[in-house]
């Protein structure tokens, strides 16, 4: 096995025990993953300066993102620095204020733009971990088989979360990661610690199938309906089948969170990015699509769901009390001054549970929020405009290269591969407003892991490519 083999293998495995231990949230497991990706990123770069691979042209195509990227981690880290008083009271009053007060105690303090930061290096470890992640993607999944064999590792762990999900909930034995539940019993959670956070993981890993399935068709659709029928029951009992079977498992998996934003989100991110397929996509490439979307309308989220539970889900939307929607919006009112006090600089990345409690107000008095429950706004009182404004790039960016792929790429693989990364990264989008999915490492990794697919759907190299390049014989 080649060196170039055996990082990508590695990084395979990577991706399949990412969501293992608690979906990475302890601090002790996120930093080891973080490590992990890290280690593998300096030994693919050690191959690259030594001659033993070389850098695809789809990695230096995508170098606006990971500019993005590098800039908005390279920010965290500004944050957690020890600066000038000035410079601090120039970009964050608020933060000057702090460490100002606190210096009247310690007279040693240094002033720094984070509230708490030993807690932001560590998420300028995890952000320098994740644009490692991105790079490796690109560089290392530089063959069509590869592409390939990428997206089946994501829809493998969708589909072992699932699968070990729904068995704890459905056998009752409700065992997370190595420990008994003393939360979430009675919903599927896999090894994430919250139902809402294995919803939001099997809507990407959906999506990846999705798209994956979307682009193992071969024939081209008949021209009645008779034909494509047949041709639609050929792609469904076809070799494909074990894919088929996977996206039933995870969907029974995401019905059995009973997370009602998770499969909302899943559902209308399957329509959003339908609806962009139809509209970019050539008339002769939509007869099947349409055909297999409608399976999965009726076989997914209506038979399975009615048989696993789908209408809890519609209970709990329905049940939602006035009091809960009173207290969330309490809880975003309360969010605005802190945003606005760290509007420009942020108050650190991962400061959240040291930064907000002082805005929280009566009704919320007593309860601890560790995260803000709203993406959008965590990222913003966090990062600042400075930070988050380059994150929310760098995923339009790749969202919009998926378009683009959707619309120039005649590879079938790559082509599905944008609906997939476009759905799933559609899916989260509407998910964060509000849970604190991509504050989760697994799922943080699996969202850039979609960024990466929607720039490699972009500027991979097709398959029509890889067979010409082969020897004859």
């Amino acid at each position: 096995m080649t060196v170039e083999r055996t990082l990508f293998a590695a990084l395979l495995g990577l991706i399949l025990i990412g969501p293992l231990p608690w979906g990475a949230a302890p601090e002790h497991f996120a930093a080891a993953m973080a490590g992990l990706v890290l280690l593998l990123g300096a030994s693919t770069a050690a191959a690259a300066a030594f001659g033993g691979i070389s850098i695809p042209a789809s990695l230096y195509k995508s170098w606006p993102v990971l500019a993005l990227l590098a800039f908005a981690v390279g920010w965290t880290g500004v944050q957690a620095t020890a600066l000038p008083v000035q410079w601090v009271d120039t970009l964050s009053p608020k933060a000057s204020a702090i460490w100002s007060a606190l210096h009247q105690i310690q007279p040693n303090t240094s002033a720094h733009i984070s509230v708490e930061p030993d807690r932001t290096l560590l998420r300028t470890l995890q952000g320098l971990s994740l644009v490692t992640l991105f790079a490796l993607l690109l560089a290392l999944a530089n063959t069509h088989r590869r592409i390939r064999l990428l997206t089946y590792a994501i829809v493998v762990s969708g589909v072992l979360q699932a699968l070990y999900g729904s068995v704890m909930t459905l056998t009752g034995l409700e065992w997370g990661f190595f420990a008994k539940k003393l939360s979430n019993v009675g919903v599927a959670t896999g090894t994430f610690v919250n139902r809402n956070h294995l919803a939001g993981y099997l809507e990407m890993a959906l999506a990846v199938g999705i798209g994956v399935l979307l682009g193992n068709r071969f024939s081209a659709p008949g021209k009645n309906w008779r034909i494509l029928a047949v041709q639609t029951a050929a792609l469904l009992l076809s070799a494909k089948v074990p894919l088929r079977i996977g996206l039933v498992i995870m969907a029974i998996g995401l019905v059995l969170t009973r997370s009602r934003m998770g499969n909302m989100g899943f559902a209308s991110s399957l329509g959003i990015a339908g609806l962009v397929y139809l509209l970019l996509v050539r008339q002769s490439s939509r007869g099947v699509a349409v055909a297999l979307w409608v399976s999965l309308v009726l076989v997914d989220m209506l038979f399975i769901g009615a048989h696993f539970g789908i209408e809890k889900v519609a209970e709990r939307l329905q049940g939602t009390t006035a009091t809960e929607v009173v207290n969330r919006v309490d809880l975003y009112d309360y969010l605005q001054p802190w945003i606005r006090d760290f509007r420009v600089a942020g108050s650190g990345a991962g400061t959240f549970y040291t930064a907000f409690p002082p805005y929280s107000g009566p009704e919320i008095k007593g309860v601890t929020y560790d995260y803000a429950h709203n993406d959008y706004f965590q990222f913003l009182g966090e990062f600042g405009l400075i930070g988050a404004a380059p994150l929310g790039l760098a995923a339009f960016l790749s969202m919009a290269a998926a378009c683009r792929a959707l619309h120039a790429r005649h590879d079938e693989l790559l082509r599905g591969l944008a609906f997939g990364a476009l759905m799933g990264m559609t899916a989260i989008a509407i998910h964060s407003s509000v849970d604190f999915n991509l504050q989760i490492p697994a799922n943080a990794q699996m969202f850039v892991s979609l960024m990466a697919l929607a720039w490699l759907s972009l500027h991979g190299p097709s398959g029509a490519a890889h067979r010409r390049r082969q020897p004859a014989t």
